[in-house]
């Protein structure tokens, strides 16, 4: 299988970033509004930390000059 470079894993980290800074914003207005969510909040920030990390071992590794 084919690794992603570095670029394409910072690009695909702050995708996820993003997009759960927004969910996690959606959960808190629809919350505040009465409404209780079937996710709760927290629970997209868990699941990014785990795909972030499985990006990072799909990274392809530095190579290191001496």
């Amino acid at each position: 299988m084919k690794k992603f470079n570095q670029m394409e894993s910072n690009l695909i980290t702050d995708a996820l970033n993003y997009y759960v800074a927004h969910l996690e914003s959606e959960i808190k207005a629809f919350e505040e509004t009465g409404k209780t969510c079937i996710f709760a909040p927290g629970f997209y920030p868990m699941i990014k930390e785990e795909l972030v990390s499985k990006v990072k071992e799909m990274t392809k590794k530095q190579k290191q000059y001496e």
